[in-house]
């Protein structure tokens, strides 16, 4: 039995549980505090243990139960031999009885608990109930505690552990003594790792104990798990930093530096492979955003700060690649932050996503173009824009200015003016011209838009790249624009068909959705023709690309011209108001009709990221 027992594995986190205050890890207060009521025997009825998972509040409980019902208790060093000790460590035994609130929370299961504690205990001095996740509890079970937690039989104990405290209705908490369990810092975690693996024998580097100790959010529990995980690695050669962030499927910093790098150098295309890299090695993409964003906060702290070995200690990055970054003179602090905002921004969508790889990669060509995109958030449509833009002189309004003009400066040449009658008949000519041309001051019907009619120079001078420039100028939908833009490389034109090559799958298949297909045909159509057709290949080795400087313009659209009409009515019904006579004829005259406007869309409802977009597009949604 004994040999059974000693060849019998237990996970590092079981084996190494404390067993006594001394061994309890980065709770001083708490620890201190329950020794000294120990001393003091000042004992409550009931506690409330809360904090974050993996911090000590079961095995806290199980100490402060041993060092009551201990032989030579109540004691701040309980003896370990005893049966009641034994009987807590062991996890056995009717004096001290442990709960879980999550599978008996009902009101059942509170009545039978106050039926237990009406019995005296057997062999230790108290009767101890540790409630574990005492939030899961009904609130039906809390309401039949309550008399019993105000006042319980002698020698009763009842000690609550939970991670979420604000669950527990308050005239539970008010009734116990509460102890808030702190998240382990950094540095006594790898101290107590590295007691641990010396004794084990685990052959570990302290940047790998770092690497632990930083990703388990202050738990000692989660990290000895992890530590025990990593200890099979560890067999045939040492465990390093880069072996835990495999284990973990933490993204190494080389691999977020050069992706970072790849970005600000506005490289879309090496920067899609980078990240189809990091696909292949099996990271989800919301992992992967969030090392991203951790590891653009490290970034940005390092240029902000002058003392290396501090902040290496803030971001656990070594000195050697915080000079690194140092050096790289494309990481500036300014366009990191700018990067870092519309990171967090796609996370949000991305968490959501049904189809989250997209939105990574549009992502990544989003801050690829950051200088770009930061024009177009400046490009604010003004709510009411009609009323906002200066209104155009119509060409009858000219004329009669002019008129009026001309009609003045006789009186102001007249004494300097020697030849009478022919200057004065040049200057009464006006007055005979608003006369005899009436029809000119008539408003004429709206002349088709000449984009369909006209050729662009593009086109007339055969250079592929201009003619894709001009096509992406005409995309109306600004995402299609910025991803073809982006993404899509020019392979060539040729009879009125353009070939455009992706570097993946991915981006192929967005390419051909119609949200984005659509706007691009009509526009090729605007510029070609109607013959004009675009074809979709992926890019190979082989491929010749053609090099193109593309200018994405973001022009503000103009106001409707029905919206002048009215005014160009009012202004001839004045000048020519002695011309209308029949009074039959003015009436039967058609009115125009405006059109009515369409309903601008609320987008309080999206994202940042997708109402930048929306609102430089005049407010309308983009199916």
């Amino acid at each position: 039995m004994d040999l059974e027992t000693k060849n019998e594995y237990l996970p590092l986190f079981r084996k190494y549980r404390p067993q006594s205050f001394k061994d309890v890890i980065g709770q001083d207060f708490t620890v201190k505090a329950l020794s000294n009521a120990i001393k003091l025997n000042k004992i409550a009825n009931a506690y409330l243990f809360c904090g974050p998972r993996g911090t000590g509040k079961t095995s806290s409980a199980r100490i402060f139960a041993k060092s009551l019902n201990c032989i030579n208790g109540p004691t701040v060093e309980p003896c370990q031999k005893c049966q009641s000790c034994l009987d807590v460590t062991n996890a056995s035994g009717l004096d001290v009885i442990e709960i879980d609130a999550a599978t008996n929370r009902g009101i059942d299961d509170a009545k039978e608990l106050i039926n237990k504690v009406q019995y005296a205990p057997m062999n230790g001095k108290y009767k101890i109930f540790i409630i574990d996740e005492v939030h899961m509890l009904s609130k039906e079970a809390f309401n039949a505690l309550l008399k019993t937690f105000e006042e319980p039989p002698k020698n009763v104990i009842f000690i609550l552990a939970t991670t979420e405290p604000h669950k527990v209705i308050e005239t539970i908490v008010s009734r116990c003594q509460r102890f808030d369990f702190r998240r382990i810092t950094i540095d006594d975690i790898v101290k107590r790792l590295r007691e641990i693996s010396d004794i084990e024998k685990i052959n570990i580097t302290d940047d790998a104990l770092y690497s632990i100790a930083k990703n388990v959010s202050g738990g000692m529990r989660d990290s000895l798990a992890l530590l025990d995980q990593a200890s099979i690695l560890g067999i045939e050669k040492q465990i390093t930093k880069e072996t835990i962030e495999d284990l973990i499927g933490k993204l190494t910093f080389d691999v977020l530096f050069n992706l970072t790098d790849t970005i600000l150098k506005g490289d879309i295309e090496t920067s899609i492979k980078e990240v189809e890299k990091i696909y292949e090695k099996g990271s989800d993409p919301r992992n992967f955003v969030e090392n991203y964003i951790e590891f653009l906060r490290n970034i940005i702290l390092i240029l902000s700060s002058k003392n290396e070995d501090e902040v290496s200690n803030l971001t656990l990055i070594s000195k050697e690649n915080i000079q690194k970054i140092k050096e790289n003179a494309l990481f500036e602090q300014k366009k990191l932050i700018k990067i870092l905002d519309k990171v967090i921004d796609f996370y949000k969508e991305i968490k959501t996503a049904t189809n989250p790889y997209i939105w990574a990669e549009l992502m990544i060509i989003n801050i690829s173009n950051i200088d770009i995109l930061s024009v177009v958030a400046q490009v604010q449509i003004p709510k009411n824009f009609e009323v906002a833009q200066k209104p155009q002189t119509t060409t009858a309004q000219a004329k009669v200015e002019i008129n009026k003009e001309e009609i003045k400066q006789p009186e102001i040449k007249k004494e300097v003016e020697i030849t009478p009658k022919p200057v004065i008949e040049e200057k009464v000519e006006p007055e005979t011209r608003i006369e005899k041309e009436p029809e000119q001051l008539q408003p004429k019907p709206i002349e088709p838009e000449p984009i369909q009619t006209e050729q662009p120079s593009a086109q007339i001078s055969g250079d592929p790249s201009k003619i894709w420039t001009e096509i992406l100028n005409k995309v109306e939908s600004i995402p299609a624009k910025f991803f073809y833009s982006g993404v899509g490389k020019l392979i060539n034109i040729e009879n009125n068909k353009i070939t455009l090559g992706f570097v993946n799958q991915n981006a192929l298949a967005q390419a051909k959705s119609d949200n984005k297909y659509n706007p691009l045909i009509k526009a090729i159509k605007l510029i070609l023709g109607e013959n004009g057709a675009i074809e979709f290949v992926t890019i190979t080795d082989k491929t010749k690309i053609i090099d193109t400087k593309i200018n994405v313009k973001i022009s503000n659209p103009q106001p409707k011209p029905e919206y002048q009409a009215p005014k160009m009515a009012a202004t001839n019904a004045v000048e020519e108001k002695p011309a209308v006579q029949n009074k039959e004829n003015f009436q039967t005259e058609p009115k125009e009709e405006k059109e009515p406007e369409t309903p601008k869309q609320d987008l309080s409802h999206y994202t940042r990221t997708t109402k930048e977009m929306l609102e430089v597009y005049n407010g309308r949604v983009i199916e």
